[in-house]
């Protein structure tokens, strides 16, 4: 009877080391990295607005862009005359933003490139701009889009007897810096961010002039 006795301890504490066993493992989650108790939702962003200004140290330049020579040469003993059709098709706008923050400004997941938006076309007396119908994003890094003036220009030449005709053409350009403020804000939460910097990029082309240089051939 003690042999038996000591066998039914033996059985009873394996069992309820077993037990034990079985109840500490069932109160691990099945997935360790759900927490049913915290739901991480994704973050989505707007631009609540955008404004363009020209600041003291805000610049329009001028600039002259010459095109290339077109010659036309008669080495024959009676004038030609040549029709010379000239557009301005290797035209772009540009566009780049220069922004002023310091790491960790803005959250992590906001990434600024991901925004298109206008961009200054032709800047007004009263201060504001009109704008380009094309978007662009909001990139540090220099981006171009054709500037489609959609205008042709057509020529009537007459080139003299041993001659030959230089054709030149010459347009300007509108380079701008300005400044401008940004307000993004988070769908998910409402918070609100401030950025601002500046923003470089032509503002149009212009005043396109052509002159006719006559050589005569040796």
């Amino acid at each position: 009877m003690i042999q038996t006795f000591a066998g039914c301890r033996q059985l009873f504490s394996l069992v309820a080391i077993g037990f034990l066993f079985l109840a500490s493992c069932s109160k691990e989650p099945l997935d360790p990295e759900v927490d049913e108790d915290e739901t991480i939702l994704p973050h989505e962003y707007e631009m609540e607005s955008l404004t363009y200004f020209m600041a003291d140290d805000d610049k329009i330049d001028t600039v002259k862009i010459k095109g290339s020579t077109e010659e036309f040469i008669n080495p024959g003993s009676i004038p030609m005359e040549v029709q010379h059709v000239e557009t301005f098709d290797d035209l772009v706008k540009t566009s780049f933003f220069e922004v002023n923050l310091e790491a960790d400004e803005l959250p992590s997941d906001l990434d600024l490139t991901e925004f298109t938006v206008n961009v200054p076309g032709i800047f007004y007396e009263d201060g504001t701009f009109s704008y380009y119908p094309e978007r662009f994003s909001m990139s540090d890094s220099e981006q171009q889009e054709s500037y489609k003036r959609n205008s042709t220009f057509t020529f009537d030449l007459k080139v003299p007897a041993q001659s030959k005709l230089n054709f030149r053409k010459s347009i300007d350009r509108h380079d701008i810096t300005c400044s401008f403020k940004l307000v993004i804000r988070n769908k998910t939460t409402g918070e609100k961010y401030n950025v601002d910097g500046k923003w470089h990029g032509v503002l149009r082309y212009f005043n396109e002039s052509f002159s006719v240089d006559e050589e005569t051939l040796n």
